[in-house]
């Protein structure tokens, strides 16, 4: 008796795993359009964000760690979320034809350290979002563009002689 139980234990892992490759093999029944509408709400449009920051004045980005602020008019303004981090404050324009990319010049410090004081260029790729409200306290913003952004360019320039903002 003590000999057909590992035969045994053997035998129901088999069969166990047979049962497992048959539940892998059939196919999964495929989704309707109507199905994933009922998984999936549908959500407000996005909205671009030339045309928000051109009707509500100014758009807040964050990544969570900065908060970068496009103003109307060309004013940028970006610092840390925490109580310490790097700062920019300069100007941003966009290029003819772009949709979506905002190149900023701005003046880098920081808070709570040392600050060089060197201008930057930093081309921001801002995707369509919503508006959603902000919870941080250091964000001088009520309402986020909560949206997919990127960085393409962060690289340090000479001193610009442009707007009164990037060279204070």
């Amino acid at each position: 008796m003590q000999r057909a139980l590992p035969f045994i234990g053997l035998r129901l892992a088999g069969v166990i795993a047979g049962i497992a490759w048959v539940a892998l093999s059939v196919p999964a029944p495929a989704l309707r359009a109507e199905d994933l509408a009922e998984l999936s709400p549908p959500s407000e449009a996005e909205l671009d964000p030339a045309a928000t920051l051109e009707a509500d004045g100014s758009i807040t980005l964050t990544d969570g760690s900065s908060y970068y602020t496009f103003s109307k008019g060309g004013d940028f303004t970006s610092g840390p979320v925490g109580t310490s981090g790097r700062t920019l404050d300069g100007r941003w324009s966009q290029p003819a034809g772009s949709k979506g990319r905002f190149v900023v010049v701005a003046r880098r410090g920081w808070i709570g350290g040392i600050s060089s004081g060197s201008f930057h260029r930093i081309v921001f790729d801002i995707r369509p979002g919503k508006k959603k409200p902000l919870h941080a306290e250091r964000i001088p913003a009520i309402m986020e563009f909560s949206t997919y952004f990127l960085i393409e360019e962060f690289v340090e320039i000479p001193e610009p002689a442009l707007g009164k903002k990037a060279a204070d």
